[in-house]
């Protein structure tokens, strides 16, 4: 295939053209996305035409999917696919995460292993709204000062699942106990990139509570501070959704929010993971 590669912003992702997922990628075509995506953290691929089995195809080249959380499986085809949808059948609402504006996030972070990729694949998009925001903690984590980062570097922030919940507003969480359900995870504030060996900025707005081993109020002057400076608009791309847009980012160094949009109008993506390691 011959592929055509262009910035998405000059923060963060590029564009692959000259790709048909619904065929088997040949090893070349594989290695020169994986390094594309471990370089620019976000890739699109415009104009595909994928069925539930064509993405889960593209999304075992880069390893194993992550099964989804019970309430959201409403595929029967395969246990990773979730949709993130407004419709309803009946109703009820029949996907995840349906509707209204999510603050910034990396997925999966509340567990002891992150999911590394999340893939996304428009199906319907609004006529305006629900644009997905993306955020690079590369870059975050380099414009800090000298005497943040040497705060940082070996403290570790508390993770919860809660959706919807600014974390460190939300003081009556549920504390789930450890184990293999738990969705309440620690993790280092400075991730350094098991391909890139570069570091970025691991917490976020939506999901980080607590920072360990600081006070209460220590530890929320300390997080606001880093929310505002790694959502500052130079280390932003906004993505305006097209169908047949197929989009893949790095959750060890990319943060990602969604926008508000008319709820009366469908927004439909079908979404799954790749299964990661430990932050380190």
């Amino acid at each position: 295939m011959s592929l055509v590669i262009s910035p998405l912003s000059p923060a963060i992702g590029v564009k692959i053209y000259g790709l048909d997922l619904k065929l088997k990628l040949g090893a070349d075509t594989i290695d020169v996305i994986k390094h594309q995506w471990h370089q620019h953290g976000v890739i699109c691929i415009p104009n595909q035409i994928l069925s539930e089995s064509d993405q889960i195809q593209f999304g075992e080249y880069f390893g194993e999917l992550v099964t989804t959380l019970g309430e959201y499986k409403i595929s029967t085809s395969h246990p990773s696919i979730m949709y993130v949808t407004n419709e309803k059948e009946n109703g009820k609402y029949v996907g995840a995460l349906p509707d209204g504006e999510m603050f910034f996030h990396s997925d999966m972070c509340y567990v002891e292993k992150p999911s590394m990729a999340t893939i996304l694949y428009a199906i319907t998009i609004p006529s305006m709204g629900g644009n997905t925001v993306f955020a690079n903690m590369y870059k975050a984590y380099e414009t800090l000062s000298p005497e943040v980062k040497s705060k940082i570097q070996s403290l570790k922030a508390v993770h919860s699942y809660e959706p919807g919940e600014k974390a460190t507003m939300n003081v009556s969480r549920i504390k789930e106990p450890s184990g293999p359900s738990a969705r309440r995870f620690s993790h280092p504030m400075v991730c350094t990139h098991p391909e890139t060996g570069q570091k970025a900025l691991y917490v976020n707005r939506l999901m980080t509570e607590t920072v360990e081993g600081l006070s209460n109020e220590k530890s929320q002057e300390l997080l606001e501070f880093l929310f505002d400076h790694q959502e500052s608009k130079q280390f932003i791309y906004e993505h305006c959704w097209q169908v047949g847009d197929l989009v893949m980012w790095d959750n060890r160094c990319v943060l990602h929010a969604r926008q508000d949009f008319n709820a009366q109008e469908l927004r439909k993506l079908r979404r799954i993971t790749i299964k990661g390691d430990r932050i380190r």
